[in-house]
């Protein structure tokens, strides 16, 4: 309710402070998932580690381990990315 609400009287140019809190709330929340849950960075994280693996600055288990780990986070980001569009697209539909 207060969504469209707020949608509504953005709409005719009014703004009320409570409304413009949960709207700056919802902007800071979406900047700290795309932050905490950036698929570039992980997929980085993943070439990193295949390179240092490849210099011989890493040990073959240390670069399995790692390799492992960074790829349980990306295919959770990519997961959480998903689930947050998909919340969204309903919400607008």
């Amino acid at each position: 309710m207060f969504f469209f609400d707020d949608l509504f009287l953005r709409m005719l140019g009014i703004e009320i402070p409570g409304l413009d809190l949960i709207s700056n709330i919802e902007i800071i929340k979406d900047f700290a998932y795309k932050e905490l849950y950036n698929v570039d960075k992980i997929k980085n994280k993943i070439k990193e580690n295949q390179m240092l693996y490849e210099f011989d600055e890493l040990s073959k288990e240390e670069y399995e381990e790692r390799k492992a780990e960074l790829m349980r986070q990306l295919k959770f980001a990519e997961r959480v990315l998903e689930t947050n569009l998909n919340v969204r697209t309903d919400i607008l539909s």
